[in-house]
């Protein structure tokens, strides 16, 4: 599908904003009191940009689906798309926290498995853990596209990540449950859901758009102001404990604004070049961000006299700016290679 504008900026600011929030829990972990850190707990607006996320993963991995030639087609296009880079950032992190070498987490994690231990342990790349979700979603388009009949496959998507979801909560969210049967999977099918409504032809006119993107902002800066800090840790995601509340609040509120982008009519004009280069290397900047962050914390004198929130912003920005340089130098190739790869190979046929 032709990239939408608005999702691409979307996406970009959601990306710059999972920064913004490591910057600010790396820097308030070494003692510096940050006044964006101490008021109420704002860190959750940068969490929430992986509800964003999920959503638009919904969204756009769902409509690519109804156009893959084949489940084969359809898990190369993705494996390509999103494992050579994650192996190359895993592998790069550890040169930056040779301290996470675990030859077998390392293993797991390289093929989006929950490395063993308790269901709150992360990859060797800690911002993994949302590919560990990405990864389920993924099996779950392969098994509906697998599934022979009548129902559009956004419902075949929808009935599996449903039931999964009723499967987790029947037995506690066990692993592998607190995976693909986490309450967190059904941000992804907000986005199936919208992709329908997408596909359909079914357009919100501007004013609606726009009174959902801010109603969706609202609640988020409210949720802020009231601090509460539990719904974004990683832990509480990974072993489903908060998932129902995170999807219920997050995640809703993310619908809402992904919603609002994606509906919005007409689509915004403009080429916006700084949001939308942003959102082309929005997997890149959250893949790198965490080395560039892990270095900058352990020589917070290169800062020299500038004030802690100051010195976030400072770290927000030379993370991001090492993502997009990611994104050329290495994504960009990756992703022609890939292209060149898949022209090359024979036409599946199932």
């Amino acid at each position: 599908m032709d990239k939408l504008v608005s999702i691409q900026w979307l996406r970009g600011a959601a990306a710059v904003a999972v920064v913004w929030f490591h910057a600010m829990f790396l820097v308030s972990n070494n003692g510096l009191q940050a006044y964006q850190v101490q008021y109420g707990d704002i860190r959750q607006i940068g969490a929430i940009g992986v509800d964003v996320f999920f959503v638009i993963s919904g969204f756009i991995v769902s409509i690519s689906a109804t156009r893959a030639r084949s489940v084969r087609a359809f898990i190369g296009n993705r494996f390509w798309r999103i494992w050579p880079l994650y192996a190359i950032a895993t592998l790069l992190y550890l040169l930056v926290r040779p301290d996470r070498l675990d030859p077998g987490a390392l293993a797991l994690s390289l093929l989006f498995v929950q490395p063993l231990g308790s269901a709150t342990t992360v990859p060797t790349l800690p911002p993994g853990w949302t590919l560990l979700f990405e990864a389920a979603f993924y099996a779950v388009i392969a098994l509906a596209l697998c599934w022979r009949s009548a129902r559009p496959l956004h419902e075949r998507i929808a009935i599996a990540i449903v039931l999964l979801v009723l499967l987790g909560s029947a037995y506690g969210f066990s692993r592998p449950l607190n995976i693909v049967g986490n309450p967190i999977m059904l941000e992804f099918l907000l986005g199936v859901l919208i992709g329908r409504v997408w596909a359909s032809g079914y357009r919100l006119p501007a004013w609606l758009a726009t009174a959902m993107f801010a109603a969706g902002t609202f609640f988020i800066l409210r949720d802020a102001m009231h601090g509460m800090y539990w719904d974004w840790k990683a832990e509480s995601t990974l072993d489903a404990s908060l998932s129902w509340q995170r999807f219920r609040m997050w995640g809703l509120y993310a619908g809402l604004i992904v919603c609002s982008a994606a509906l919005r009519a007409p689509v915004p004009q403009g080429t916006g070049k700084p949001m939308t280069l942003l959102g082309d290397a929005s997997y890149s900047i959250y893949l790198f961000h965490m080395h560039v962050l892990d270095l900058l914390v352990h020589r917070l004198d290169l800062f020299g006299t500038l004030s802690p929130d100051a010195i976030i912003l400072a770290a927000t920005a030379c993370a991001t700016l090492v993502g997009v340089l990611a994104h050329w130098v290495l994504e960009r190739p990756l992703m022609r290679l890939a292209t060149h790869w898949r022209a090359r190979a024979p036409n599946p046929t199932g």
